[in-house]
């Protein structure tokens, strides 16, 4: 069994901060090695804990929140045109 908030199978959550924010940002790739920028307030992350844990862990939710946002999951279906690195890094989750 994995640690609390650890759901046991990799997932990939997108992380849309309301405003960009240092602090959160630095928690959600000093948190996720597995971590991709969008943007300068969208992340992608990819990891077995769950979306609160996420949450919680970039700062966005509990009693050490530094930004508002939320914490989408995603499923294996993706559309769209943008670069081929983000597209590669999609393809490691499956």
């Amino acid at each position: 069994m994995g640690r609390i908030g650890d759901s046991g199978q990799q997932r990939v959550y997108a992380v849309m901060l309301d405003e960009p924010n240092d602090e959160a940002i630095a928690r959600i790739t000093g948190s996720y090695a597995s971590s991709y920028q969008l943007s300068g307030q969208a992340f992608l992350v990819r990891t077995k804990d769950l979306a609160e844990t996420v949450a919680i862990a970039a700062g966005i939710k509990g009693d050490d929140r530094v930004v508002s946002g939320v914490v989408f999951k995603l499923n294996t279906i993706y559309a769209g045109y943008t670069s081929r690195t983000l597209w590669d890094w999609l393809s490691e989750a499956e």
